[in-house]
């Protein structure tokens, strides 16, 4: 594997497409991904990226138009965000778990006018799901591009689309001989989606620039850019985490090894095979990486794996296998890898999510809650961040943009946390109730208001509980007559990615409430305390 020499002071590039042109003109025969074992050089990405942004020219997409691209983490994916960066398109980046409504809802939202899946891929029914999509969500969409669409032979679309141009990847790649390249670095580059504390997602946009840079700023401070380096994606590239590291690899002309879906076995393989040395896992990976290693194989190639906030809980087992973990702050509106502390450094504050910015021009703050003023060191009060890898707007939404930024352009994190002395931070615990789950920021009331659909129920809570496998919802109801827990459940798996659906649906006659100043609240940490005993008596009683 022929692995190119990276010097620390070259100047900064602020778009995706000059990325990705440097890497291919100075070291063209280097390996940039490996997926199946089949292995892509730069040059060879280069060239194809180029025939798809002629192919996307080709079907009417102009600079500011947008792409929704709902992959699993396949080659694909990358070629297909540089293509659109350099025709000044952004994408869409789209969960493969999400089910007809949500993509349904992205789709509008975002007027995205060209959708890039895979049918049939694994057990997702994309062809069906694309069927159950309501109409009036695709008033923008031109065109459908299907990945081994003509080999597979999938299902027929119904007649919501039969004004929508349907072609694969094959057509796209010959539709067009050469593109303008029109995008700017603070063109629109990529959209990820967000929970906040409305029922639908918020879809963060980022630009050229805020993706580009954070990438070579992650390179030179989390040391991708070593000579050995080989970096393995093991979370979507639909979300912050796992699209930055591919995107870093290529800022640094490194390796990059791509799962299309993660399997533990797989992904240990891998890692041996192409001495991958560093990963961005959450705790649900590691766990699963520690049930299968037996002490007499490890990963011993892996310098360093990310992980975010709660590094305590896995720490022990990744320390029965000899896995390094570097705690990591970071969200979708700053980047995933926006802060990290230093173990080797300060061993007594290595398991503290937060730490120091990566780049040396980003700030943290820390501002009192109720009068926004700076706060002391350690004393606790809301954070706000400030930085290049920050983003461009909620798109859509000006109010929530206006919300979500300070008049001296620091974005209000919503996380509680303090001020260490050396221009570092801790983040205890988010402000609202906002849960993390399978590594995604997932919002209750977006649960809540699809559980809420369901004829006689009348109210509905949801919060978080830990369980063997990490993280899970668990959903209270009052009804005005009897439910069917298993069929609420099934109910939610029809219409919500799996990691969303509720471990229990346990109906209550009132909610625990306390007194507030303005109107009663309902208690919700209560509510996790009696969710929590259940999930314990639940989990004794099956033993």
């Amino acid at each position: 594997m022929m692995t190119p020499q990276h010097n620390s002071t070259t100047p900064r590039l602020t778009t995706l497409w000059a990325l990705l042109a440097r890497a291919a003109q100075q070291h063209p025969e280097a390996i940039a991904f490996i997926e199946n074992d089949q292995q892509l050089s730069y040059q060879a990405l280069l060239q194809w990226s180029l025939q798809l942004s002629a192919g996307l020219q080709t079907c009417g997409l102009q600079r500011g138009d947008r792409v929704a691209i709902w992959l699993p983490n396949i080659t694909l994916w990358i070629a297909l965000q540089f293509a659109c960066a350099r025709i000044g398109v952004a994408v869409v980046a789209i969960n493969t778990r999400l089910k007809a409504a949500e993509l349904g809802d992205l789709l509008a939202r975002s007027g995205a006018q060209v959708l890039v899946c895979w049918p049939q891929f694994k057990n997702i029914d994309v062809m069906g799901i694309l069927n159950e999509i309501e109409p009036s969500c695709l008033i923008d969409l031109k065109t459908i591009v299907m990945h081994q669409y003509a080999s597979l032979s999938p299902r027929v679309l119904s007649k919501q689309y039969t004004n929508i141009n349907i072609i694969d990847i094959e057509q796209l790649l010959r539709l067009g001989t050469e593109s303008n390249a029109s995008g700017e670095a603070q063109d629109g580059c990529v959209m990820f989606t967000t929970s906040g504390t409305t029922s639908r997602p918020k879809l963060v946009l980022h630009t050229q620039s805020s993706i580009a840079i954070h990438a070579q700023d992650t390179i030179e401070t989390l040391e991708y850019n070593a000579l050995d380096t080989v970096i393995q994606v093991v979370t979507p590239l639909s979300g912050v985490s796992g699209h930055g590291m591919p995107i870093a690899a290529i800022a640094a002309q490194r390796t990059c090894v791509l799962l299309p879906t993660f399997d533990a076995e797989q992904s240990i393989q891998l890692i041996n095979s192409y001495a991958v040395t560093h990963i961005h896992a959450n705790h649900e990976i590691i766990r699963r990486w520690a049930s299968l290693l037996s002490q007499n194989q490890g990963l011993s190639s892996l310098r360093r794996v990310n992980c975010g906030s709660g590094i305590a809980q896995v720490r022990p087992l990744a320390q029965a296998h000899d896995i390094t973990l570097q705690s990591i702050y970071g969200s979708s509106e700053m980047q995933a890898k926006f802060s990290r502390q230093f173990p080797y450094d300060d061993p007594l504050h290595m398991n503290d999510a937060g730490g120091v910015p990566i780049s040396q021009r980003a700030q943290a703050r820390c501002v009192d809650f109720n009068t926004g003023e700076i706060t002391p060191q350690g004393e606790i009060g809301e954070l706000q961040f400030q930085g290049p890898s920050q983003m461009l707007e909620y798109f859509g939404d000006k109010a929530a943009t206006q919300n979500a930024f300070t008049p001296d352009g620091f974005i209000r994190s919503g996380d509680c946390g303090f001020m260490r002395e050396n221009g570092g931070f801790v983040f205890k615990s988010r402000m609202g109730d906002i849960l993390k789950i399978s590594g995604y920021m997932t919002s209750p009331a977006e649960i809540e208001a699809l559980i809420m659909t369901t004829p006689l129920i009348t109210q509905c809570q949801v919060v978080g509980v830990d369980t063997e496998k990490g993280m899970r919802t668990f959903a209270f109801v009052t009804s005005t007559g009897p439910l069917d827990e298993a069929k609420l459940i099934h109910h939610c798996k029809q219409r919500m990615a799996s990691y969303k659906v509720p471990v229990r649906i346990i109906v209550i006659n009132e909610f625990p409430m306390t007194v507030g100043a303005n109107a009663p609240k309902v208690q919700k940490v209560k509510l996790r305390e009696i969710a929590q005993t259940i999930m314990t008596t639940s989990k004794i009683n099956n033993h």
